[in-house]
């Protein structure tokens, strides 16, 4: 069966070190409740932004910022540009995509399939 992304993802992407996803992460949302535009890609959000950072390519750009630990989500909530988010809980099947550490101890990049399911994201 062939996975179907939220998006177009170039070549060799997600990369072979990727997983499949299964577990609990937070997102930082805008919305309460959250809903499909909460987990858009940087890429989906500002389709002619041109990232930087030597580790951010176009295959990180379509990814969804996670995290593992929930302190680190409510500590990036002290930047002025997400101050007023929230954070949601997130169970993450197999069906749901791949996902890799990236950017630090608690940080994850998550690929989104279409298969994931809105609705179960809470806000804690």
């Amino acid at each position: 069966m062939k996975t179907e992304w939220l998006e177009t993802l170039p070549e060799q992407c997600p990369p072979e070190d990727a997983e499949l996803c299964n577990g609990s992460y937070y997102r930082i949302a805008n919305g309460n409740p959250v809903d499909s535009a909460d987990f858009f890609s940087q890429r989906k959000l500002q389709p002619d932004k041109v990232f930087k950072g030597s580790d951010i390519n176009e295959c990180v750009a379509r990814t969804i910022s996670l995290f593992s630990d929930r302190k680190e989500a409510e500590r990036r909530l002290k930047l002025p540009k997400i101050r007023n988010a929230s954070i949601a809980l997130v169970e993450l099947e197999p069906k749901d995509g791949m996902i890799k550490k990236t950017f630090g101890i608690a940080h994850d990049s998550w690929w989104r399939t279409i298969e994931f399911d809105v609705s179960q994201a809470k806000i804690v």
